[in-house]
């Protein structure tokens, strides 16, 4: 315990020494500062938090939730369900896109088409498992439209809050490549002015917007990996909001003249991946082993501040299904042992863990030395966010042995938004397809997303999380809070499904 607590205050201590970078910046313009910018700001195409956090500023979807969870209209006015597996929208109208386009009902037929669009695996929307349910987009007439289900799809709803519209024929004219670098267009309260990879984006309000216009002219996200960066950037005003503020921080930044903290639970969620295809964790003793090796409990009072809870699966509190008789496992390094030289490994083995979650590196380097500690001997390779980690955890689906991350469900209040995606293999998982190999566990997944009885769901959902409480394909670690560092310049708080709506942001009085 002491060796990787030390560890993390030497990461932590090293991080301090940095050179302060820009200057205040004006009074009409918002600063955030993220870890890092995703690879493309078309919506459609990544999956990543960071460029949601971009996205939702420059498009609208049809759905918009209200900083209490509640749905409420954005491009769609109103919906019904006609049955079990049909929904029907009525459109805003008057609706322009940025590039002073009307909005039409094409429009959105065109971006459900082209997630849903069979394609090579290289081409195919990350997004495509959210909303693969849909198996047509009917356009009643032109402020109406149908979207019809395979089955019954109870998540519906929940999946369009994010699910940005794009302009059909914008796209068709200048490329995919280009609308997700130089020529972003869409209906949002800021349109993109300029894009430079791995330092800025730069956006300006949309004057044409339907909400009216924001309270700042001007967005700027900037790139920053190190959190210690941008808390020097918050101190001295060259930014306004930063994420995921260490804890040793939180004392400085909430008695600093010109910070104050914003911090409220929400669904994201850490662990780590297990890749069952190849040893050691294609045996599920070590894969226990793994889980017993972590002090969860330790990690998020020292280093989160508390600001977490553990869980016993990936599945959140928050989220629709959770079960919370099922137990989390217990901090027990001597059972880990037994259990590794059970799967073979009485002398224990080399592995090595990946990770870009460049905000949570400390965490990282810790949880290494706890894996070692218990025989687990793990190689920690951290990676810089962007092409080169996509290419390797995307494209070849090989971590080696495993990867640490986080999910946030895309603000989904609901089971189905963390499983499927972590542990479905086919089609449409995204970290399942590559690691998580447990039998039965597809079925019930979908037999869980494809019901509208509530009670039944919830029986699924409950004997999934027994089923993987048990098959361990991955460390389960804990939940975490949204914990923001914001100018006192800045009237905003954090919200519960981490969505930065910088809509709401404005002015301090």
């Amino acid at each position: 315990m002491k060796r990787w607590l030390t560890l993390m205050v030497a990461l932590i201590l090293a991080a301090l020494v940095v050179p302060i970078g820009a200057g205040a910046q004006g009074k009409d313009t918002l600063t955030v500062a993220l870890a890092s910018n995703a690879t493309t700001l078309d919506p459609h195409m990544h999956f990543e938090r960071a460029g949601i956090l971009v996205n939702i500023n420059m498009f609208d979807s049809l759905l918009h939730r209200s900083a209490k969870l509640e749905f409420e209209p954005s491009l769609a006015l109103s919906w019904k369900a006609l049955n079990d597996t049909t929904w029907e929208f009525k459109l805003r109208r008057g609706v322009k896109f940025h590039d002073g386009s009307t909005m039409t009902a094409e429009d959105v037929k065109f971006s459900f088409d082209r997630v849903l669009e069979p394609g090579s695996e290289k081409k195919k929307s990350p997004q495509y498992g959210n909303v693969r349910a849909i198996k047509e987009v009917k356009i009643v007439d032109a402020d109406t439209i149908q979207l019809a289900t395979d089955k019954p799809f109870p998540l519906l709803l929940e999946r369009l809050v994010f699910f940005p519209i794009v302009p059909k024929k914008h796209v068709e004219k200048v490329g995919e490549e280009a609308f997700g670098s130089t020529a972003t267009v869409g209906t949002g309260p800021w349109k993109l002015v300029e894009w430079k990879r791995d330092q800025h984006i730069r956006l300006e309000a949309f004057d044409q917007h339907w909400r009216g216009r924001p309270a700042f002219k001007y967005v700027v996200f900037r790139a920053i990996p190190e959190v210690a960066t941008s808390v020097a950037e918050l101190k001295t005003g060259g930014v306004d909001i930063i994420r995921n503020v260490n804890a040793d921080l939180l004392p400085d930044l909430k008695s600093h003249p010109q910070t104050r903290i914003s911090t409220t639970p929400i669904l994201r969620v850490h662990y780590m991946s297990l890749d069952m295809r190849s040893a050691p964790f294609d045996k599920k003793a070590a894969r226990q082993a793994a889980n017993y090796a972590i002090d969860k409990q330790s990690m998020i009072q020292k280093m989160m501040a508390g600001l977490g809870k553990q869980v016993a699966t990936v599945v959140q509190p928050p989220a629709f299904g959770f079960d919370p008789s099922v137990p989390p496992y217990p901090y027990d390094p001597k059972k880990a042992k037994e259990l590794l030289a059970q799967a073979g490994y009485p002398n224990g083995v080399d592995i090595t863990m990946h990770s870009a979650f460049v905000d949570f590196r400390p965490h990282f380097e810790a949880l290494g030395q706890m894996l070692t500690e218990v025989g687990l001997r793990t190689t920690v390779k951290m990676w810089d966010p962007g092409p080169a980690w996509n290419k390797y955890f995307q494209a070849e689906g090989k971590a080696t042995n495993g990867q640490y991350g986080s999910w946030g469900n895309y603000s989904v209040f609901d089971a189905d938004a963390v499983l499927h995606p972590l542990y479905h293999t086919e089609p449409g998982g995204w970290i399942g397809k590559h690691y998580a190999r447990v039998e039965g566990l597809d079925k019930l997944i979908d037999e869980g997303r494809s019901s509208v009885d509530p009670a039944k769901r919830k029986r699924i959902y409950a004997e999934i999380q027994r089923m993987i409480r048990e098959e361990a394909p991955s460390v389960f670690l804990w939940t975490q809070n949204d914990t923001l560092g914001i100018s006192r310049k800045v009237a905003y708080e954090a919200r519960p499904d981490e969505w930065l709506w910088l809509f709401a942001a404005k002015p301090a009085s």
